[in-house]
């Protein structure tokens, strides 16, 4: 109960001792202003007793002015409030000055409640103060709505916090807003030492060279931009960021902010290249048969003709030594009959035409069969290493008639294979490894769809159709088969990991899915396909002609 029930009750004698009508002049005016408004309207006298109390007191505190009229003018207010509602009172009092106080009052019925307060000083004819006007407005409303409101802040601030992504705020001019809690663990920065700061100067020792470039691709993106592999360095270790910027719109301030997802892609750039030289070897393990057969054949002839020439080679030092005898004799004016006859014994007896002829056949075989041999090992080479993280500029029609050499086993005893380069392309900008890898196994596909057109008796042999061409600001590679075709059904499952329409045992499903992420994710190319059934299918690879991702010089 608050002191102004202690003090009196509705009715008592107490209660009469100041008339309503103890109102300042004007007091008409007065009261159809203050018995008409919700705000709690209140005239205290320098005693600081209630002199006069709007009806609307009733609502407020549930108490009748009739109750407060000569009561202290602070009995209702909570303790912890009432120092400073005392000197708000004391002020005006003693010079005027009115002031905006927050204060906490008892209701009758035991709730509190909260009250916006002004008051003004009230003087008389001659100037001096004789009492204060203090006019109350509740608002309760309005404390549950910030309470509401900070709660639902501290809700969502803790929802930021708990995202195990990278969740970074910066305003329109790229100053840090917000950073929430992975950000602070994975960068190693907490939210006080950033906040405030422009991103490419908060603390982080970024390794990007055009970083304030790159920030600047982001306050200008309209829908969202990507940002892959940006360098850092942490504890002397070199480290990525995969990070999406986002615009965020506000109305109400007119202006843009931007929202940062994110999270360090250190581990997973790792792994990534991981699987694709593992997938790399795995293609090259089941080409070792095919590839071990490709250089046994030229292989064997190189011996054979090496043996040739070592059998050959005694019949044709007793020639060139029975020449050489006669050549001396010759020189000493004594050439003899006998002599001339053991040469042509010799040459009739060794062959030597037929030597002649062959020997620099078998030299010539040999040399195009070492030649040969060089070149799959070199392609092979090429394909097991494990590659660059840069792009280098190629020449796109060499590096897949490398590809065609290492998996010649695959498609020669099935598929003609023939090519139709364009000879005007330039050097395209590619990670030589992994465009290799794309096109070993497009061109392995294609040579199982001919496989199996064949043992459907659609075709004796197939045909194997590779293609480039410039196409505006992309170059084209065309890879057609004359398979049995994909199905309708499964075409859109085509680039799906792990998926596979070969037997148990005979394929991964990891080809396709990595050609697509190598082509379009690591090069930012486009890859599709069309198929017709029992006609062959046919995959379209588009490279840029000039690398779009950012330099790193």
């Amino acid at each position: 109960m608050s002191s102004c029930d202690a003090q009196a009750q509705p009715g008592s004698a107490q209660s009469s001792q100041l008339p309503r009508e103890t109102l300042p002049p004007n007091q008409s005016v007065f009261r159809a202003i203050t018995e008409n408004i919700e705000d709690l309207v209140m005239l205290i006298n320098r005693e600081s007793k209630w002199q006069y109390a709007s009806p609307s007191h009733a609502v407020g505190v549930g108490y009748t002015p009739e109750e407060l009229l000569g009561k202290d003018a602070l009995c209702l207010v909570h303790k912890d409030d009432r120092r400073a509602a005392e000197q708000a009172v004391r002020d005006i009092l003693r010079d005027g000055r009115g002031r905006l106080v927050i204060l906490r009052c008892w209701h009758r019925d035991g709730s509190l409640r909260h009250f916006e307060c002004r008051g003004a000083a009230l003087r008389n004819s001659a100037g001096a103060i004789e009492s204060v006007v203090v006019v109350s407005r509740s608002i309760d409303d309005r404390i549950l709505s910030e309470e509401k409101l900070r709660s639902a802040h501290a809700e969502t601030e803790s929802f930021l916090q708990s995202i195990p992504s990278i969740l970074i705020g910066l305003d329109p001019e790229g100053r840090i807003t917000h950073w929430n809690a992975t950000a602070s663990h994975v960068l190693g920065l907490s939210s006080t030492q950033v906040l405030g700061r422009m991103i490419e100067n908060c603390g982080i020792k970024w390794l990007h060279p055009e970083l304030g470039l790159e920030v600047t691709r982001w306050l200008q993106t309209e829908t969202v931009h990507n940002s892959d592999n940006l360098a850092y360095e942490r504890n002397g270790q070199i480290r990525f960021l995969g990070l999406t910027v986002r615009p965020i719109s506000t109305p109400a301030e007119g202006r843009c902010r931007f929202l940062i997802i994110g999270a360090d892609v250190t581990e997973r750039k790792s792994l990534e290249a991981q699987l694709r030289q593992a997938q790399k070897l795995e293609a090259i393990g089941q080409l070792a048969a095919g590839i071990a057969h490709e250089i046994n054949t030229p292989t064997q002839y190189v011996g054979d003709n090496t043996r040739f020439l070592k059998e050959s080679w005694d019949a044709i030092a007793r020639v060139i030594e029975c020449a050489r005898a006669l050549c001396q004799e010759s020189a000493r004016g004594s050439a003899s009959n006998e002599r001339l006859q053991e040469l042509a014994r010799l040459a009739e007896s060794s062959d030597l035409e037929y030597l002649l002829k062959e020997v620099p056949h078998a030299i010539e075989q040999s040399l195009e069969g070492l030649q040969r041999v060089s070149k799959i090992v070199g392609g092979m080479k090429e394909f097991s290493h494990p590659g660059s993280e840069e792009k280098h500029a190629i020449d796109i029609n060499k590096a897949i008639e490398t590809t065609i050499t290492v998996a010649r086993h695959e498609w020669k005893y099935v598929a003609d294979l023939v090519t139709d380069f364009a000879k005007d392309l330039p050097l395209i900008p590619c990670l030589v490894g992994e465009f290799n890898q794309v096109m070993l196994n497009l061109i392995i596909n294609a040579s199982h769809a001919v496989a199996a057109a064949i043992e459907e008796g659609l075709t004796k042999k197939g045909a194997i159709t590779i293609t480039t061409r410039r196409s505006g600001i992309w170059v084209e590679i065309a890879i057609k088969d004359s398979g049995t075709g994909i199905v309708p059904e499964i075409q859109s499952r085509i680039f799906e990991p792990f998926f596979t329409t070969k037997a148990v045992g005979k394929g991964t499903g990891q080809g396709l899915a990595l050609a697509h992420s190598v082509i379009v994710n690591r090069h930012q190319g486009q890859i599709w396909f069309e198929s017709e059934i029992g006609k062959g299918t046919a995959f379209f690879v588009r490279l840029p002609l000039e690398d779009p991702s950012p330099r790193h010089e």
